[in-house]
Formats: C-alpha cells, sequence, structure tokens
C-alpha cells in the first residue's frame, strides 16, 4: 500500500513540506532539465522548485535538443547555469529571458554535457556561493549548491530585495525532517 501524497509539495503527507514552499515569478523564465536516475531520487530538489515557481517547464531524459527545451526561441535569449570557466563569466549584467539549469549530481550532470555537447555552447550565468549549500545531499564541489539553491540564488542576484533566497528555507525543513526520521 502506498503512502498518501500531498497535492501541493508532491512529498509523502508524514513529511509535507507545504508550510515551507515559497511561491514566486522569477525575472527570468526557468527549464530544468533533470536526469533520469536524479527523478527517481525522494529528496530531489527540483520537484519543489517546479512548483514553486511560476511557468517553470520540467524535462526528464538523457538526450534532448535545443527545440525540446526553448522551442523557437533565439539562443541569444537563452543562458545554462552552469560552473565558469575561462570562455564565461559570472552572472552580470542583464539577465536572459530564458535559463536552462540541469539537475542531478555533479556526476550525472556532467554526463548531460557530454553526451550533449551543444549544451556547452549556449551563453553560461554562473554562481559564487558565499556560504555551503544548505542541502543534505553532499557534493564533491566545494562550492555545490542544489539546483533550487543555484536558481533561487541567481534569481536573487537579477532582481535584489524580492525575498527569493528565502525559499531556501525549504531545504532546512527537509533535513530537520529527515533527522527526525532517522532517530525513529
Amino acid at each position: 500500500m502506498s503512502r498518501a501524497v500531498c497535492d501541493g509539495c508532491g512529498r509523502p503527507q508524514s513529511v509535507c513540506l507545504c508550510s515551507h514552499l515559497k511561491h514566486y515569478t522569477l525575472p527570468f523564465n526557468l527549464v530544468i532539465w533533470q536526469d533520469p536516475d536524479e527523478a527517481k531520487h525522494p529528496l530531489s530538489t527540483a520537484p519543489l522548485l517546479e512548483r514553486s515557481i511560476a511557468g517553470c517547464q520540467r524535462l526528464i531524459g538523457d538526450t534532448l535538443e535545443y527545440p525540446d527545451l526553448f522551442g523557437s526561441a533565439p539562443r541569444d535569449k537563452v543562458a545554462l547555469l552552469y560552473p565558469a570557466d575561462d570562455q564565461s563569466d559570472a552572472a552580470k549584467g542583464s539577465c536572459p529571458e530564458i535559463v536552462l539549469v540541469l539537475d542531478g549530481t555533479w556526476r550525472k550532470v556532467r554526463r548531460l554535457t557530454l553526451i550533449n555537447p551543444w549544451l556547452l555552447d549556449l551563453p553560461r550565468v554562473s554562481l559564487h556561493p558565499d556560504k555551503p549549500s544548505e542541502y543534505l545531499r553532499s557534493s564533491d564541489v566545494e562550492a555545490g549548491v542544489s539546483t533550487l539553491e543555484a536558481v533561487l540564488m541567481l534569481a536573487d542576484q537579477q532582481a535584489p530585495g524580492r525575498g527569493y533566497l528565502e525559499g531556501i528555507g525549504v531545504l532546512a525543513r527537509m533535513a530537520e525532517l529527515q533527522d527526525r526520521a532517522r532517530k525513529k
């Protein structure tokens, strides 16, 4: 017999996060490309992000093409939220109209870029977090943050003072519920 699931947050009712889930309209349109294995993980933040962001689109798959994600949107209107390298700059200046975020572990995200090399040809926006992640799962990347944190940090950089970072509080609640479950 399966557990009852909350319609608001999509989590089992015993660990409902609705009271901590904030709802936003971002200064950009958000597209989440989720690794298929990550989509099965019960602590994935992408479903929470999808439920809290107006107009958010989430696709799950190993290989997708530009039109699958963005239709006929011009490439100069799209940016990939991805760590900076020598050829990309941190998020500065005008915000792209559409932001693509890849959701999965760093290993899985790297795999998505290897089997879909066109992704790294997109313009990029990057973050430089000033504090460690609030997220439960570990990361091999020192400045690694969850998908939810990354998107809300970018929104806060692009439109400061709108309370986007308050949405990260849902992760503290998730950690609290996980801690309770471990102690039982």
